[in-house]
């Protein structure tokens, strides 16, 4: 996966509209798009995203996936909304149980 598809990936996990983003970073949402598209990002964005998604690595973000090395462990691709709130559903589910096995 390249640079511009995970950046699409990350934006969908926080945010329904590319206009969203633009406007909280405070720039017109074509120069979102062309760096959503391919344009080369400059410094100053990648600190916004750093900012916008701490969750996101930022080596997993500007590798391409098949230049990593098999000894550097595996970058994670962030979680979007949904897969976060079913794992904490999950753990709720567990948690109850126990509750429920020492009464």
């Amino acid at each position: 996966m390249v640079f511009e598809e995970k950046l699409k990936q990350l934006i969908k996990s926080k945010y329904v509209k590319l206009s969203d983003l633009a406007e909280k970073f405070g720039m017109n949402y074509s120069q979102l798009s062309q760096y959503v598209n391919g344009k080369k990002v400059s410094i100053d964005f990648l600190n916004k995203i750093i900012q916008e998604f701490p969750e996101a690595d930022l080596n997993w973000l500007l590798r391409n996936d098949d230049i990593l090395n098999e000894s550097r462990p595996p970058y994670k691709v962030p979680l979007t909304n949904n897969q976060i709130i079913d794992k904490i559903e999950v753990l709720l589910a567990d948690l109850k149980g126990q509750i429920e096995e020492e009464k």
